[in-house]
C-alpha cells in the first residue's frame, strides 16, 4: 500500500492485489524510525500516520541483575531526517492511513480478498493470474507478500540463510490500569535461559517477546503465558489482545529481481526484531524502487538495475548488527559490567547510481526551508542541498552546513529517496 501511494503521487497506474478480504486489526510491527517517517512524508501521509504513533525513548539492554549493559537511548528532539529518530506505532492504524490515502488516486485500485495464483512475463510486461479467474496485465510487478511469499516461490528464488533461527512468543496486552513503573523504554532482558523483550506501545498497549525453549511441548496456552509474564505483569493489570509464536530468522533472497518482477520487504529479506528494523527495511525498499519504477515508466533512463545492488548490501548491515544483538540477549550472564552506549547506524547504499566516494550513497539529512521540509520543496524529486545559494536547474535548498562541512563538501544532489547521488567539493 505504501508503494501504491508513492507511485500514485507520481501519476502511475497501479493495481494492488491483497488476498485478505479485510484489514488485519491486531498489532504486528510496533516501531519505525525517522527515515521511514520521511518516506510516509514522501507519500503525502505523514500527518495521517502521526496519530497512530508516539515518540520512542529508545532501548535498554539489561542483565539478570537489572544492570544496564547497553544504553540505546534515542534523542527526544527532531533528528536529521526532519522527524524524530524513533516512533512507536500501532500497525493497523498505519495501514488504515495508507488505505485511505489510496482513495486520492483514480489510477490506483485495491483488490481485496483475491489471491495471486500465477505469474508469467514476456518482453513487454507481466501477467498475474488471480483466484477469481481474472488476469492483470502490467509493465512490472512487485512481490510485497511477506515471509511466506508466493511470488518468491513462483519465481523459484532461494533464500540465503544467515544462520539465526529461534522461536519466540509475542504477546500483546492492553493495560486495565496505569503501570508507569514499566517505563517508556523498550527493554531487552539479556538472559541465557529466559531472554525477553518489553516494548512500550502506543496508548495502553504493551508487548512482551519471550524466547521459547527448543524442547518445548506444544504452543503455550493462556495459563502458561501469564506464568511467563508474572515477573512483570498479571491479569489484574492487563488483558491479552494477541499472542503468536514467531520464528525469528535471518535470511536474504539470492536475487531480488527476475525480469520484470521485483521483491520487497520480508519477501526479499528477514531479520529478528531486536533493532525494530523489519518494517523499516521494507519501507526503504519501496522508497528506493518506487521513484525508479516511475522514472522508467515515464520514459526515463532505466535505473532499475540498481535496486538490488544498492539495497542488498545495505540490509545485510542491519541484519548483521541485529543478529549480534540477538546473541548478546541470549548470552549475557549475571553480573556483567555495563558496556556503554549504542548509536544508530546509517549505512551507505551498495554500488549503484552515482559515486560511492566520500558521502556519495549516504543518507542526506532533511532540513527545513522556512516552514517546508526540503523533500517537499522538491516535490519528492531531485534537489541540491548546499551550504549557500548556488545556480542549478534543480531546486536548491540551503542548509545542513555542519553536515556538509563535516564531510568536506559544498553541496550534494539528493535523490527522491533521500540518498546522495552526486557530490560537489
Amino acid at each position: 500500500m505504501l508503494l501504491g501511494n508513492l507511485l500514485g503521487r507520481r501519476g502511475i497506474s497501479v493495481a494492488i492485489i491483497e488476498k485478505q478480504p479485510k484489514p488485519y486489526n491486531l498489532p504486528r510491527a510496533v516501531h519505525f524510525d525517522g527515515e521511514a517517517m520521511r518516506v510516509f512524508q514522501a507519500a503525502g501521509l505523514a500527518e495521517q500516520v502521526l496519530p497512530h504513533t508516539m515518540v520512542g525513548r529508545g532501548m535498554l539492554f539489561k542483565d539478570t541483575h537489572d544492570n544496564v549493559v547497553v544504553d540505546w537511548s534515542r534523542d527526544q528532539e527532531i533528528g536529521p531526517m526532519g522527524w524524530y529518530e524513533s516512533y512507536r506505532c500501532h500497525q493497523p492504524g498505519i495501514e488504515d492511513a495508507l488505505r485511505v490515502g489510496l482513495d486520492r488516486f483514480d489510477h490506483v485500485s485495491l483488490h481485496q480478498g483475491v489471491a495471486v495464483e500465477g505469474i508469467s512475463q514476456d518482453d513487454e510486461g507481466v501477467t498475474v493470474d488471480l483466484s477469481d479467474g481474472r488476469a492483470v496485465r502490467a509493465k512490472y510487478a512487485v512481490g510485497a507478500d511477506g515471509a511466506n511469499s508466493f511470488v518468491l516461490s513462483a519465481l523459484g528464488i532461494r533464500l540465503d540463510d544467515l544462520g539465526f533461527k529461534e522461536d519466540w512468543l509475542v504477546v500483546d496486552l492492553i493495560l486495565k490500569q496505569p503501570r508507569p513503573d514499566l517505563g517508556d523504554y523498550s527493554v531487552q532482558f539479556c538472559d541465557p535461559v529466559n531472554s525477553a523483550t518489553y516494548v512500550r506501545g502506543v496508548g495502553d498497549r504493551r508487548r512482551w517477546e519471550l524466547r521459547l525453549p527448543d524442547d518445548r511441548a506444544g504452543e503455550p496456552d493462556a495459563a502458561e503465558i501469564w506464568q511467563r509474564l508474572s515477573r512483570w505483569i498479571t491479569p489484574t493489570d492487563a488483558e491479552l489482545e494477541r499472542d503468536a509464536v514467531y520464528t525469528f530468522r535471518s535470511c536474504v533472497a539470492e536475487k531480488w529481481r527476475d525480469g520484470r518482477v521485483f521483491l520487497v520487504g520480508d519477501a526479499a529479506h528477514q531479520m529478528p526484531p531486536f533493532m525494530g528494523q523489519g518494517m523499516c527495511a521494507g519501507i526503504r525498499d519501496v522508497a528506493n524502487l518506487g521513484w525508479k519504477l516511475a522514472q522508467v515508466l515515464d520514459g526515463g533512463e532505466d535505473v532499475l538495475w540498481s535496486y538490488e545492488s544498492e539495497r542488498e548490501p545495505h540490509i545485510r548491515q542491519f541484519i548483521e548488527l541485529t543478529v549480534s544483538l540477538g546473541k548478546l540477549i541470549n548470552q549475557t550472564a549475571a553480573g556483567e559490567t555495563p558496556k556503554g552506549k549504542m548509536q544508530s547506524i546509517w549505512p551507505e547504499l551498495g554500488a549503484g547510481l552515482g559515486s560511492r566516494v566520500g558521502v556519495g550513497g549516504a543518507l542526506a539529512p532533511q532540513v527545513r526551508a522556512g516552514d517546508v521540509l526540503a523533500d517537499d520543496v522538491a516535490k519528492q524529486g531531485f534537489y541540491v542541498l548546499a551550504a549557500r545559494e548556488v545556480e542549478s536547474d534543480l531546486p536548491v535548498v540551503v542548509g545542513a552546513q555542519d553536515w556538509l562541512a563535516q564531510h568536506g563538501v559544498a553541496a550534494v544532489v539528493v535523490r527522491p529517496d533521500g540518498y546522495v547521488l552526486e557530490v560537489f567539493a
